[in-house]
């Protein structure tokens, strides 16, 4: 009578589930990590990018004024540490990156 059936016991639908679900286990943490490793580097790179064109504006305008910008939640803080031989640094979160015109 069940000889012919066409379609998956319970059995064989229970260990296909638990291990597509054993695959979903290891990987979402995996996700995860990666995912807040890649919003800190764009953290990073708003903050280069930030940087840049306050050097570029200063270099112009020789004016080495402080400036602040919020993009996308995140308040990036344009800082100069002296005049022009100083250096100038975008402090975002707990990080910060410099440039100066030393080396």
């Amino acid at each position: 009578m069940y000889k012919n059936t066409k379609g998956f016991s319970l059995p064989e639908t229970l260990v296909a589930f638990s291990c597509v679900l054993m695959i979903c286990g290891m990987f979402i943490p995996f996700l995860m990590l990666y995912a807040s490793g890649l919003q800190k580097l764009q953290r990073e790179v708003e903050a280069l990018k930030y940087l840049r064109e306050g050097v570029e504006q200063a270099i112009v305008t020789h004016e080495f004024v402080d400036h602040t910008r919020i993009y996308k939640g995140v308040r990036y803080e344009l800082v100069w540490k002296g005049s022009e031989d100083g250096e100038a640094c975008v402090h975002y979160d707990t990080e910060e990156v410099c440039i100066s015109s030393e080396g």
